[in-house]
């Protein structure tokens, strides 16, 4: 009982609050005065100009999002009032919660700060006063997800009790078959442990059905893919799958007879094309062997020794493929004309002046 009173003088204090809420973010955001930012600190730009807006329209939204939000918990109070039957707060404790509010607003105004406003705009609306908003609107939407729930826990004592349907009522029976706890002597087992009783409950129907299905399932497919073979098991399936891809790839290359791949790699000389390889060179490789070819992080490759095969197929597949000293795959960033020109770009290289030190073997000798 005391419980609700103690909701029902909490309904009628928020309800006076409100109004004398936003009084209190009015005067905030008139007693703002206008002043020049000072030189020596840097200015930071106010909120409306960070979001591109005026201060008229900043102030508009903030004020439509309060308004719904007064007049939602508003309508949350009047529901719960009708949940408790409560009586009007005497008015001498009325009075003293609107001093109190009062005081408060009287601090709000008296905290509110300057702000470097420009005095063409119609509403001045500095970003404290933004603030203030945005603390008001949390404060409301707390307040009003509080009485949701009061009002929520409430009514559930007073709900009805839902009917279950006939038919699930059947079909509930069906899968499971209980036993009526009026019925449960009929199935008592001579069986007492220290006053615990035993019942000999049968397995529910749909774990039994599910397993019958289960049994059956297991003979149709010994007898579907290991007595009469129908159907290919994963290994052949596997294989199977493979072939197939391998006849895949081998169409798609006759309908492409330009697809560049490590069998139809040939080394470029024409200028055009070595120029298309020393640009994909500079974008990609140039902060692992330089921009001269010398080396750096990875080999040098303008030497004639070659930690891997040093023509245009390896090199291509190189390329393609990477190594396992830290060389990456370039197969799935770079199509195969690109591979193609970036490998006979590598092989034209001159040598670099201050090269890496020679690795792997010299296949010119």
């Amino acid at each position: 009982m005391r419980t609700k009173q103690y909701n029902m003088k909490l309904i009628n204090m928020l309800k006076s609050s409100l109004i004398l809420s936003f009084i209190t973010l009015f005067s905030f955001i008139g007693n703002t005065q206008e002043a020049a930012p000072k030189e020596t600190a840097p200015v930071t730009l106010p909120i409306y100009e960070q979001l591109g807006i005026s201060p008229t329209i900043l102030f508009g939204i903030m004020l439509a999002i309060s308004v719904l939000l007064v007049a939602a918990l508003i309508s949350m109070l009047n529901i719960t009032k009708n949940v408790y039957f409560f009586k009007r707060m005497k008015n001498g404790k009325k009075a003293k919660m609107l001093l109190a509010l009062l005081g408060f607003s009287f601090f709000a105004s008296a905290a509110s700060v300057e702000s470097p406003l420009k005095p063409e705009y119609l509403v001045s609306f500095p970003d404290s006063a933004f603030w203030a908003f945005v603390i008001f609107d949390v404060i409301v939407l707390m307040i009003m997800l509080y009485f949701v729930g009061l009002v929520k826990g409430t009514m559930v004592d007073y709900a009805p009790e839902k009917k279950e349907s006939k038919f699930w009522k059947r079909w509930n029976k069906t899968l499971t078959n209980p036993v009526a706890i009026e019925d449960e002597d009929s199935i008592l087992l001579d069986h007492d442990y220290d006053g615990i009783k035993e019942l000999d409950n049968d397995l529910p129907p749909w774990w039994k059905y599910g397993f019958y299905i289960t049994i059956v399932w297991a003979v149709g497919y010994l007898a579907f893919y290991h007595v009469f073979k129908i159907g290919d098991l994963q290994g052949a399936e596997y294989i199977a799958e493979i072939k197939q891809q391998e006849k895949d790839v081998a169409a798609y290359k006759a309908l492409n007879p330009n697809l560049v791949t490590e069998e139809t790699v040939t080394l470029l000389t024409e200028g055009s094309d070595l120029a298309k390889g020393k640009k994909v060179f500079e974008s990609n490789c140039v902060a692992c062997h330089a921009i001269n070819g010398g080396g750096g992080i990875g080999p040098n490759l303008t030497d004639k020794n070659w930690i891997y095969n040093g023509d245009i197929k390896g090199v291509f597949h190189t390329i393609s493929e990477g190594a396992n000293n830290g060389m990456a795959s370039w197969k799935d960033l770079l199509s195969g004309d690109k591979m193609q020109a970036v490998a006979s770009y590598v092989l034209s290289l001159p040598p670099a002046e201050g090269g890496k030190e020679p690795q792997g073997e010299n296949i010119f000798e």
